[in-house]
C-alpha cells in the first residue's frame, strides 16, 4: 500500500484540484511464479473551464501476493482481495474524499459466466458497505479495467 508521505502527498494534490474528479481503481493479474500482482490506482481528471477534459495525474500501487500457501488461486478469493485493497486505499484518503463526488471502479462483471461474476454481488456491496459509495463495475469501471490493469500487467 502507499506510504503515509505518498497519502498526504495525494491529497494535497486532491485538494489543490477542487473541480478534479476523483476516481478509485483496482485490479490484478496472475504471473507465472505462482504470485498475484494487485495495483490501486488514484486518478485525479482534471477539467477546463467549460468542463471538457484535459488531462489527469494517476497514482499507482503495486503489490505481489503468494498464491503457494493462499487461497488467492480462485477468482472469489482474488475479487475479494481487491475489494479490501480498494476500500484501504479510500480509508487512507476518507477526509480528502468524504466532501467531494468520487467514484471507486472495481473490475467485476455483472454478467454471469465471466470470471468476475463470481465476486459481483459480494464485492459490489462490501464496497458500498465500507464507503457509503456504489461501486462502478464492468463494462463502465474504466478506472479498474484501464487505469489500474495497465499496473497490474
Amino acid at each position: 500500500m502507499h506510504t503515509k508521505e505518498e497519502i498526504e502527498f495525494i491529497g494535497k494534490f486532491i485538494n489543490e484540484h477542487p473541480d478534479a474528479d476523483i476516481v478509485l481503481g483496482v485490479d490484478s493479474q496472475r504471473m507465472k511464479k505462482k504470485r498475484v500482482k494487485f495495483a490501486t490506482v488514484v486518478i485525479v481528471h482534471y477539467r477546463d473551464n467549460e468542463g471538457i477534459g484535459k488531462g489527469a495525474k494517476v497514482f499507482s500501487d503495486v503489490i505481489y501476493e503468494s498464491i503457494k500457501d493462499s487461497e488467492l488461486s480462485k477468482p472469489y478469493n482474488r475479487m475479494m482481495y481487491e475489494v479490501q485493497l480498494v476500500n484501504e486505499l479510500y480509508s487512507q484518503l476518507e477526509d480528502v474524499l468524504i466532501l467531494r463526488d468520487f467514484e471507486i471502479h472495481i473490475d467485476v462483471n455483472p454478467v454471469e459466466g465471466t470470471g468476475s461474476n463470481v465476486a459481483y454481488n459480494s464485492a459490489k456491496w462490501t464496497v458500498f458497505g465500507m464507503t457509503g459509495v456504489e461501486p462502478v463495475c464492468k463494462p463502465d469501471a474504466w478506472g479498474a479495467s484501464c487505469a489500474a490493469d495497465r499496473f497490474s500487467k
